[in-house]
């Protein structure tokens, strides 16, 4: 493997070398989000921005990773991950229950879609392509689940006739050595017609009119020592963004169209997806195919105890890498609260200048009395007597800002406090307060896994930051534990070190920045008025899903050419995970796509972390902010 002094820099699959060390660094609650049946046969479409953990969950079951799982099924920090595959049916006491092949994108499949041939002959050359790699890569995988050598072993191993079907270039029963001369000279058909500089039509392999391999392998037509070898096949594709759109569309209609027993999980990015897939209703599953979008999976309550155990597991390894210096738990690393000795001073003097205000303001208006001497008897921390003094504060500004019914207002009662008084508002009093004062509010675990924004090398990323200063910390024998001023610096820094080549990644990348810019800066005119309208804070904004579905209209597209250049940039930040798209939710305005800012970008404009507060907003509004920026109203704010 490579350097585990900072297990939390291992971001990819590809990353680490030894199936032993990825088992015991792979959350399981990825797995979680899978449904019952995802071995069932039917295709899975796994979704997700970059870092989204798709390559992790397809190598977790290919068969050497799952024939080591069995083997350590009563390790420790094994074990769990193994109850939940055997659940799944990918594993048993005794073994693998399946077997994968896993196919990269990547390698050929794009320079083939450049060669220029027609569509129906690129379609059938793809398909030979993927037929040779998936039955060589079966004959592979049997022959690592048995214990033996590639290619070494393929004598044992043989090809027969699949009911109804000829493999062009095949004559059954084949030997192994055969099948994998076979395969390697389509790869090489297949070079060579890339590297032509003649027309090539006519040129290479006579191509594939389906997956014959899907059919072979639903048949059992390989046979080990002499007796076909039965089991349950997952073939996936990874990166299949990397795909041209038409070789795309040309396998997802086959895998659907062919029905086949095996299964055939096919993992994407969204930027593979068409600008309507990426704002689509639903999940568009069918009848014949599920699709999961990982981001918004996460969502339902998985993502914080799933990164909450990678983190542990990762520090687990560091400490028995490094030995006694290392932290051996990473939650301790950033437990740190402001309840702490070393805050009591600063959060008097808070307290102090909170309380004047807000009896001053009640002093003119006596109305508010009882709300003033409720505080007043309040117990608790000074933390706690804080929050509660900044939430009266903003309640106080909120009643006080709406119209006067009566001449002579009624005097209103500590239980009118209560009624009023919730948790958002708590949370907006403490977001002001870290504003005002200077108290720190990105640290801490849970906000941690909130910053990762439902992306699984997000949140390992700017965990590796907070760890890399703890393992430094050990180094210098100083205490490991991160104060929250230290964590919310690294923090903020985070977002300008992963944001500075996105213009160079991205496709629209600067104006895509411009955006959320303008959006940052929105969210906290909006999050910061003394009255806290949206509290705790506003994070997004919305649009109807008529402007959206404007923005994608081929028509429109080439009338308006505005529509088109704003499209694109919205298009770019949801494909990288920029913006998250709430889709579909009923206003009484009608049906609005909500888009809320990565919490990442949250912590660079101060922002709250939760979900919930938007602003609705009509296109024309929002089309210049790429361009021009975001312009700030007049509106009474908080100095900020």
């Amino acid at each position: 493997m490579k350097d585990v002094r900072n297990p939390f820099r291992l971001q990819t699959a590809e990353s680490i070398d030894s199936d032993a060390d990825f088992l015991r660094l792979f959350g399981h609650g990825v797995l979680d989000l899978l449904p019952d049946d995802a071995l069932s046969g039917r295709p899975l479409f796994i979704r997700s921005a970059p870092g989204g953990g798709k390559t992790s969950l397809l190598k977790l079951f290919t068969p050497s990773v799952l024939q080591h799982l069995v083997a350590m099924k009563t390790n420790d920090a094994t074990k769990d991950l193994f109850i939940k595959l055997k659940g799944l049916g990918a594993v048993s006491d005794h073994g693998a229950n399946i077997l994968s092949v896993m196919l990269p994108c990547a390698r050929t499949f794009p320079a083939l879609a450049d060669v220029g041939l027609n569509p129906a002959r690129a379609k059938r050359l793809l398909l030979a392509l993927i037929d040779a790699r998936v039955i060589l890569g079966a004959l592979r995988a049997i022959l690592v689940i048995r214990g033996l050598r590639f290619p070494d072993d393929l004598g044992r191993l043989s090809l027969v006739a699949p009911p109804d079907d000829i493999i062009p270039g095949l004559t059954f029963p084949a030997e192994g050595v055969t099948v994998q001369r076979w395969a390697e000279l389509i790869e090489q058909r297949v070079a060579d017609l890339i590297d032509t500089l003649m027309s090539p039509d006519g040129s290479g392999p006579s191509g594939h009119d389906a997956l014959l391999s899907l059919r072979l392998l639903d048949a059992n037509c390989i046979h080990f020592d002499g007796k076909p070898f039965e089991t349950r096949w997952l073939i996936t594709f990874d990166d299949m963004q990397k795909l041209a759109p038409s070789q795309r569309s040309a396998l997802l209609e086959v895998v659907v169209d062919q029905r086949s027993r095996s299964t055939v999980w096919l993992a994407e990015r969204f930027e593979a997806l068409a600008n309507e897939e990426l704002l689509a209703n639903g999940v568009l599953s069918g009848r014949d195919h599920l699709v999961i979008a990982l981001e918004r999976e996460w969502k339902k309550g998985k993502f914080e105890p799933a990164v909450k155990l990678i983190a542990e597991r990762r520090a687990r390894m560091a400490a028995e890498s490094a030995g006694t210096n290392a932290p051996d738990a990473f939650a301790p690393t950033i437990e740190a609260d402001l309840e702490a000795p070393a805050w009591q001073e600063k959060t008097q003097a808070a307290l102090s200048v909170v309380r004047r205000r807000v009896e001053a303001l009640a002093a003119a208006k006596p109305q508010y009395a009882d709300w003033v001497k409720s505080r007043v008897e309040i117990d608790g921390s000074l933390r706690h007597q804080l929050i509660k003094w900044r939430t009266l504060e903003i309640l106080i500004a909120r009643h006080a800002g709406k119209p006067q019914q009566n001449l002579f207002p009624e005097l209103l009662s500590a239980k009118d406090l209560d009624d009023k008084e919730e948790a958002s508002e708590r949370g907006a009093a403490e977001l002001f307060l870290s504003k005002e004062f200077g108290f720190p509010y990105y640290f801490g675990l849970s906000r941690l896994a909130s910053l990762g924004s439902f992306n699984v090398e997000q949140f390992i990323r700017l965990a590796g930051d907070l760890f890399e200063e703890s393992l430094a910390a050990a180094v210098m024998r100083r205490p490991t534990s991160l104060s929250p001023q230290r964590q919310e610096r690294i923090i903020k820094d985070a977002f300008d070190e992963r944001m500075k080549d996105l213009p160079r990644r991205a496709r629209n990348g600067r104006a895509a920045l411009n955006f959320l810019d303008a959006i940052g800066h929105f969210c906290r005119e909006e999050t910061y008025q003394p009255n806290a309208p949206y509290a705790p804070g506003v994070t997004g904004f919305s649009l109807s899903m008529a402007d959206c579905s404007s923005l994608y209209d081929p028509d429109t597209r080439k009338t308006r050419p505005d529509f088109a250049a704003f499209g694109d940039v919205l298009t770019t930040a949801l494909q990288y995970n920029l913006l998250l798209p709430d889709v579909d939710r009923p206003r009484p305005s009608g049906r609005v796509v909500v888009l809320y800012l990565n919490r990442l970008v949250c912590a660079k404009y101060d922002l709250p972390l939760h979900y919930g507060g938007f602003r609705e907003k009509r296109l024309q509004d929002v089309m210049t902010w790429p361009t021009l920026g975001f312009r700030p109203s007049r509106q009474e704010r908080l100095l900020i």
